[in-house]
């Protein structure tokens, strides 16, 4: 197949009418602790990533955070206090 045909054939099963907008996607929203309102990271590794890629960010990183276990939820959360 010649690359106009190639091309000519993907874009016949591209989807290309947008009858929604991106406001109207339902985005999930984070799920919170029901006693301390923190956001819950399912594993210790999403919470590491988490904080590594916050205190990465140069404008507005916090100088230190760590993760801990809850004891309510059984989830992971973010802090800048000292344990």
């Amino acid at each position: 197949m010649d690359t106009a045909n190639y091309n000519l054939a993907m874009t016949k099963y591209r989807h290309t009418d947008r009858r929604w907008e991106e406001d109207e996607v339902k985005k999930e929203l984070p799920r919170t602790c029901p006693v301390s309102g923190k956001r819950i990271y399912t594993s210790e590794r999403e919470a590491k990533s988490t904080a590594a890629h916050r205190m990465s960010d140069k404008e507005t990183h916090p100088t230190q955070l760590r993760i801990y276990r809850c004891l309510h939820c059984n989830g992971w959360h973010l802090t800048s206090k000292d344990s």
